[in-house]
């Protein structure tokens, strides 16, 4: 069984197929950093650090991604 929040990942996927939006790795970096930078004072440091490992992977695939 899938984590409920994972079901909710899947189903963005799919409604952005549905859509043919056009969305990229470097666009969830740059959504996540704004999102991160308007709420950094909101969130606990803990927070902050699981953020900031989330956009360091999704930065690195799509690093990968350009360079291949």
């Amino acid at each position: 069984m899938l984590h409920p929040v994972i079901q909710r990942f899947e189903a963005q996927a799919e409604l952005l197929d549905v859509q043919a939006a056009h969305v990229s790795l470097d666009d969830a970096v740059v959504r996540l950093a704004a999102w991160i930078g308007l709420a950094e004072g909101k969130l606990s440091e803990d927070d902050v650090v699981a953020l900031v490992e989330v956009g360091g992977i999704l930065y690195r695939e799509g690093l990968r991604k350009r360079q291949s």
